[in-house]
């Protein structure tokens, strides 16, 4: 009957073997598309780490040279990266894990325990500090993009695999002198599948936290922009009225003293004149909502001694919800800002292209930037400000407006240049 435990076991540790190979892979390595080569060679590792645990989960150097040649089969048939970088991998992956099991054998055979079951409780071991180690290196790797999440949690974490083992080596102790220990190879099957299971399921509880924060932000972003363009639109139509008045009076004025030969003071009003010119107006493409956004960016752009290029033509009336226009023309404008401003060897000038293609909107804005761009692995960028809690979304909000309108965001770094473009379908209007 006890043989039942130690096949249970067996095939747990077979789980738990092929999880940490495919954590471990997946943290430093991006995912091809899955094909039933790269699954028949999961299966081959598979049926070999079964083999290997059935006779007592000896381990050998040809163990060790088979598992790091599997593995880096899987690697080259499964994963994008260079050979050379897939080899170092699979060797650290394989280089620690040993350290590991040497170091955990090395404690447990110090132990007054029996030398013959030994193996058992140090595989255990071992196994659950291999996924503590992944737990940490997939955290570590987040970090940046799980910022939201307070750290504490994830260590509160690190109880559950330090309490298995205390759990482990109890339970080892209380069976060592008994011929019947299915209950204790059950115990350790449980205790390996949950420490698996918490380490798989809370970062997807992270991912789903992060989700519901941007949502909230997202919420909050729009009903900040629909206030900010209602005001700037407002500001700006009341400004642009009230220098047309004031154009009309200085040219009453004007013609009143002409008469009077007062060249001073016609000089002055002429230079008043030409400063206050209804053309100053920076943007007049017609439409009211997308002046309104480019000309209060500019006025903050100004001030960093950034220049705007604009090429735009659009229609008056565009059916693009305002908020929706304001986020993608708003961050866009204000992330080049950000960028520009840091420059200090080129040109500050920020290019703005806007027109109608094929029933689509399309805006490209380029502008040159001097500091690293940072990516996660799968080429989505990381924001360089510090205060990452607050900013960030950028991004993700322009995509999710684009995805509304059945559009995509395309982004393009070359020689210095940093150009998104983003498509927006309309349809006929």
């Amino acid at each position: 009957m006890s043989n039942v435990g130690y096949y249970i076991l067996d095939l747990t540790m077979v789980i738990v073997t092929l999880w940490i190979v495919k954590r471990f892979l997946n943290i430093f390595l991006e995912i091809k598309k899955l094909s039933i080569l790269s699954l028949l060679v999961w299966l081959i590792f598979g049926v070999f780490q079964f083999c290997v645990e059935f006779h007592s989960g000896t381990a050998s150097i040809w163990t060790i040279i088979i598992n790091i040649v599997l593995v880096l089969g899987i690697s080259i048939l499964g994963y994008k990266q260079k050979g050379k970088v897939k080899l170092f991998i699979v060797v650290s992956l394989y280089t620690v894990w040993a350290i590991v099991e040497m170091f955990v054998f090395f404690c447990v055979n110090s132990m007054p325990i029996n030398h013959q079951k030994s193996d058992i409780i140090g595989d255990v071991i071992s196994k659950i500090i291999m996924i503590i180690g992944i737990y940490l290196f997939s955290v570590l790797k987040e970090k940046k993009t799980n910022e939201f999440v307070p750290a504490k949690y994830y260590f509160v974490l690190l109880f559950i695999p330090i309490g298995s083992i205390f759990i482990a080596v109890n339970v080892f102790y209380s069976n060592a002198n008994y011929d019947n220990t299915i209950s204790g190879m059950i115990t350790f099957s449980i205790l390996l599948i949950l420490n698996l299971i918490i380490s798989e399921i809370y970062p997807k509880l992270a991912e789903n936290f992060m989700l519901e924060k941007e949502k909230i932000v997202y919420a909050q972003q729009i009903y900040i922009m629909s206030r900010n363009t209602e005001e700037q639109k407002e500001i700006m139509e009341n400004f642009y009225e009230e220098k047309h008045n004031l154009i009309n009076e200085l040219v009453a004025l004007k013609n009143s003293v002409e008469n009077s030969d007062r060249t001073d003071v016609i000089e002055n009003i002429n230079r008043i004149i030409d400063v206050c010119d209804i053309n100053e107006k920076y943007s007049n493409c017609g439409n009211g909502l997308v002046d309104a956004l480019i000309n209060f960016k500019y006025t903050i752009a100004k001030e960093q001694h950034i220049k705007f290029i604009l090429k735009i033509f659009i229609p008056e009336i565009l059916p693009i919800n305002q908020c929706d226009m304001g986020i993608i023309l708003g961050n866009t404008i204000d992330n080049a800002i950000e960028a520009v401003k840091k420059c200090k060897s080129k040109e500050k000038n920020i290019y703005i292209t806007m027109g109608i293609k094929k029933e689509a909107l399309v805006l490209i804005v380029k502008n040159p930037y001097e500091h690293c761009v940072k990516k996660d692995k799968n080429g989505n960028l990381l924001s360089t400000k510090k205060e990452f809690s607050r900013h960030g979304y950028g991004i993700n909000s322009i995509k999710r407006v684009a995805d509304r309108y059945n559009g995509e965001v395309l982004i393009d770094m070359q020689d210095g240049i940093f150009a998104i473009t983003i498509i927006m379908n309309l349809g006929e209007f």
